[in-house]
């Protein structure tokens, strides 16, 4: 008999998921992942993607209409800082960061809007969808251990007994562009950096978890990229961050974090570290507290409802806007939407026509997805676990200012393409996986049984197997989409989200690689991609099988000490051309 076991009960294969879909609000999701989609800003032309990045301007808003200027502060405040402790963003608030290393201060240092930040315009929100695949037993009470169940398969078909549910959080995280301000600003253009800030507005109770985890993932990525740097093992660069809000308020004076603060901008932008830095979060309590501030004035300006109480807010280093999920458009089609450009008399000018095919393939394989796989490889050797990879969490940056020059669908340059990983929300460390509830109910569901507080090469494997997972499943959408030899801008392709093609690969054909290769070979506009992974004996087709199913294999490898990592994988053929 079948019966569908209580949640308590069942094997809930969830993982948490966090991407950054803008401009397009394509919802993607993950077999037994749950996801994070975003709303984008659709406010017309004040939408990111709708300006070239070099032509991002500032909107005439003047700051200190709804802060107070720093100067006119005459209190005195005492610095609650101890140099042994980091301070978190805000110590009352469920998403300060834990007590880590930070050698750069980000979880110390404070930022007042106005005197230190000027926010531009709103660039969009996130929220995320918790998508929970779904296993029946035929014994479901016949043991209390999960591994010695029968699960029915194929699953019921049958309405009332899913194979997959959804549930949507709704929006929880708001994305603002904003410029670095005053002698720091100046520092910085001086220097040739880029002063420009992206800043998140974390609301809620599950936002602020997701805040608490970026921060301190990305501050324990940060730490290594100055630890031969006195000031920063010292102290010297956490402590002036901590201070950074209490002096500026009381005098005005930020002179020490600024120098600070330009170096550590500095070493971010020098390092090209494969995921996109934070600098620091903002205190509003100036702002929230201000009884003269018209709410209106900020939706003048923003477009948007003014901060939300009890917020967090981050400031990042800017990497633009552009991810993988803007450039998951064939390329024909993105030449062809692209605004007309006019000659000196005021004609129309046709765009140039895209690079070879063969060009742009190589862009794509050894740029975009060699460089994907090297940033989660960054992670993986560095043991954080982003747990959230998704063709949207993957920046498309630029070594230059331009930031959207390469997500261009002229762009062949890999010196130029800066890859970089965001949204860190559910990351963490993999050798702590084991104690987090869903991460074992996961690993039961591929026959690992991984023990609360404890750490194994078989949790290892499988965190490790998860972020592959999942980057293979975006990697295949890449291919299928950006390579795609489309006849018109009409013509659509088959559905190439992460859901549909797990759908396809795992279920509809069983797992089986070279039926899907099949299956692609009948869409003509797929015939390119297809022969691209069929060179070196079908090397590209090796590498998706071996991440799309990366789960699989880690159960497979339960009891022995092989790991499969991003690293090793990073030695395929499809990638380096030999056999």
């Amino acid at each position: 008999m079948m019966s569908r076991v209580n949640l308590p009960q069942i094997i809930v294969n969830a993982c948490t998921y966090m991407m950054l879909l803008l401009p397009t609000a394509t919802t993607a999701f993950l077999t037994s992942q749950t996801t994070i989609t975003t709303t984008p800003n659709t406010q017309g032309n004040n939408c990111p993607h709708h300006q070239r990045c070099n032509n991002w301007k500032k909107h005439d808003f003047d700051s200190r209409s709804i802060h107070k200027n720093m100067k006119n502060h005459q209190a005195l405040y005492a610095l609650p800082y101890d140099p042994s402790e980091n301070i978190t963003p805000d110590s009352n608030k469920k998403g300060g960061s834990d007590n880590v290393k930070d050698f750069m201060g980000i979880t110390s240092r404070q930022f007042s809007l106005g005197y230190d930040i000027s926010l531009s315009r709103y660039a969009g929100s996130m929220g995320f969808d918790e998508v929970v695949d779904w296993d029946y037993f035929t014994n479901p009470y016949e043991s209390e251990n999960e591994l010695d169940r029968d699960i029915v398969e194929p699953p019921p078909l049958d309405p009332t007994k899913p194979k997959r549910t959804t549930k949507s959080s709704g929006g929880v995280v708001r994305l603002f562009l904003g410029e670095l301000q005053g002698a720091l600003g100046s520092q910085l253009r001086a220097k040739g950096l880029d002063n420009r800030v992206l800043v998140k507005e974390f609301s809620g109770d599950i936002a602020a978890d997701l805040a608490k985890a970026e921060l301190k993932s990305v501050a324990k990525l940060q730490n290594e990229l100055c630890e031969t740097m006195k000031g920063a093992t010292s102290g010297t660069w956490s402590a002036s961050g901590a201070g950074r809000y209490f002096f500026g308020k009381a005098n005005g004076d930020t002179r020490e974090d600024d120098l600070n603060l330009a170096t550590i901008c500095e070493v971010l932008a020098k390092k090209s570290a494969p995921f996109v830095g934070i600098i620091g979060t903002l205190n509003l309590s100036d702002f929230e507290e201000d009884d003269f501030f018209d709410p209106n004035e900020w939706y003048r300006f923003m477009g948007v409802s003014p901060p939300k109480p009890g917020s967090i807010w981050v400031a990042y280093e800017y990497s633009g806007l552009n991810t993988l999920g803007n450039y998951a458009v064939p390329g024909e089609i993105r030449r062809q939407r692209m605004p007309p450009r006019r000659g000196p008399f005021g004609v129309a000018i046709s765009p140039p026509e895209l690079p070879i095919w063969k060009e742009r393939a190589n862009y794509v394989v050894k740029g975009v997805l060699k460089g994907s796989l090297e940033a989660l490889a960054y992670l993986h050797e560095r043991g954080i676990a982003h747990r959230s990879i998704g063709r949207s969490s993957i920046i498309m940056s630029c070594v230059g200012m331009d930031k959207s020059e390469t997500s261009s669908p002229f762009a062949t340059q890999i010196s130029r393409l800066s890859i970089k990983l965001s949204d860190f929300g559910f990351s963490g460390d993999v050798y702590e996986s084991s104690n987090d509830p869903s991460f074992r109910s996961r690993a039961r569901g591929f026959g690992l049984d991984v023990k609360e507080g404890t750490s194994s090469v078989e949790a290892t494997n499988f965190a490790f197997a998860e972020d592959l997972h999942a980057l293979g499943f975006v990697f295949l959408a890449i291919l299928l989409t950006s390579l795609a030899e489309v006849p018109t801008v009409d013509y659509r392709l088959p559905a190439t989200t992460e859901d549909n093609l797990q759908r396809l690969l795992g279920e509809i054909f069983d797992k089986d690689i070279k039926q899907f290769r099949d299956y692609c070979i009948e869409e003509d506009a797929w015939t390119k991609p297809v022969e691209l992974l069929d060179e070196n004996d079908g090397a590209g087709w090796e590498l998706l099988q071996s991440m799309c199913f990366a789960r699989e294999r880690a159960s497979e490898l339960r009891g022995s000490f092989t790991i499969v990592t991003a690293t090793g994988l990073l030695s395929s053929p499809f990638f380096t051309g030999n056999k």
